[in-house]
């Protein structure tokens, strides 16, 4: 493809606006507006009152539940998605290219996501100001103290990261982006010269250095870590548990970033834009990924039920009693299966729908997966005297944290449809347009 055509290809929906869009622009304001609807309501009543979550301790209740799973699942989202787009830069796989920027901004939706999916658990929205303001202090007792530090650090890392990669694009297509967004343009390219570029793409090349860097650090490292330390509770300890969480988080993320960009794929009609290569390509990446999960799984399952610590035999054997676990398991499996049988035999089985078919089941079971994790790690006493003292807690999500948990999805929806029409949602190369 030329590189005009390809151009104006990318340009085309920051330069026209289909009713499709306008549609979907009004279902995703309702949606909002319905998230809202909600969350005022558990103000109102309260977290405890709206929701499932309970009192832990002799009341056997469970103090977190969906909100956390769901911060779990979309910092898996957000540090799978910037490595994503951080690999394809360090490594310089030209091929890939097309889906950096599809994951750049997933990263910044799912922080963004995951903090607000904290707010909604700690109830009081000024609560999360008391934490920031008291951080020295908080930190050593809260380990929400720290997930807000994991956030911070990278909602930095991947804003600084995707605007210095937009500078050079906007100053070069300034004239055929939208004049309404012109305060936000210039803003982003206030100072820029051409003089810079070189400089900046080194910049950005040290930064993808130092992101993939962290991401088995703070996914496999700090967040596994934290929920280790607490109690030590069943279920959370373990030596692969920052192992199984990273590889469930570039699962989840990969899964994410097929589906998107899919979707602009088929919205756009960009199928000359994103080649069905790259998806093919990504289907090996996420079936070996989604085998190393039931890797994981099966390493839990084992060390649960052999020989185990009575907490955690308790735990494990009351987890395979669930249904969810097992729906997770046969996600799992399905999911593989499907995925190697695209990959042997390609031409009579790939297709980008039934690959979009497994990442979205696949996304619905690591957000199975990382529920349970938080749940069934509260449910259990975690050692005596306390097995004789305390009952074994109980939760089910409320239809009201359903729906602000979804609500959140709708919300990232919103922003990427928001992103379409500010900047390209595909890289391009000004020096190459020049």
């Amino acid at each position: 493809m030329s590189t005009g055509v390809l151009e104006d290809r990318v340009l085309y929906p920051l330069e026209n606006t289909s009713r499709r869009f306008y549609a979907l622009l009004a279902v995703f304001v309702l949606t909002t507006i319905l998230f809202l609807v909600a969350w005022v309501y558990q103000l109102n009543v309260g977290v405890w009152a709206a929701t499932g979550i309970g009192d832990w301790g002799i009341s056997g209740g469970v103090p977190w539940g969906l909100y956390i799973g769901g911060f779990v699942w979309w910092i898996g989202l957000a540090h799978g998605g910037i490595a994503i787009s951080a690999a394809v830069r360090v490594i310089n796989v030209d091929r890939f290219a097309p889906i950096a920027r599809v994951s750049e901004v997933l990263t910044v939706l799912a922080l963004s996501m995951a903090a607000t999916n904290i707010v909604l658990s700690m109830g009081r929205p000024d609560r999360i100001f008391n934490t920031i303001i008291w951080w020295p202090a908080t930190v050593h007792h809260s380990p929400l103290a720290w997930d807000i530090a994991v956030i911070s650090l990278y909602l930095v890392l991947s804003l600084t990261y995707l605007t210095l990669s937009l500078r050079a694009e906007i100053a070069a297509f300034r004239d055929r982006l939208p004049v309404h967004f012109s305060p936000l343009y210039v803003l982003l390219t206030l100072g820029y010269s051409t003089s810079e570029d070189e400089k900046i793409e080194q910049i950005l090349w040290w930064l993808a250095v130092a992101i993939l860097a962290l991401v088995p650090l703070l996914s496999g490292g700090v967040v596994p870590w934290l929920f280790s330390l607490i109690a030590a509770q069943p279920g959370w300890f373990g030596a692969a548990a920052g192992a199984a969480m990273l590889t469930e988080s570039l699962t989840s993320a990969l899964a994410g970033v097929i589906v998107i960009t899919a979707i602009f794929r088929w919205a756009y009609d960009w199928d000359d834009v994103i080649d069905e290569r790259i998806f093919r390509d990504l289907a090996i990446v996420l079936a070996f990924l989604a085998l190393a999960t039931i890797w994981f799984t099966m390493h839990d399952i084992l060390t649960g039920v052999y020989a185990a610590p009575t907490n955690i035999g308790a735990l494990t054997t009351a987890m395979l009693e669930l249904s969810f676990f097992w729906l997770a398991v046969i996600g799992l499996v399905v999911s593989v299966v499907a995925l190697f049988v695209m990959i042997g035999w390609p031409e009579q089985f790939f297709s980008i729908p039934a690959l979009v078919g497994v990442s979205v089941i696949l996304s619905i079971t690591i957000l199975n997966k990382k529920v349970m994790f938080v749940v069934e790690g509260l449910m259990f006493p975690t050692a005596p005297p306390l097995t004789n003292l305390y009952p074994t807690g109980s939760y089910s999500p409320t239809l009201v944290e359903w729906w602000l948990f979804i609500g959140t999805i709708f919300l990232a929806g919103f922003g990427f449809l928001v992103a379409s029409k500010v900047i390209p949602m595909v890289e391009l190369d000004p020096e190459e347009v020049n």
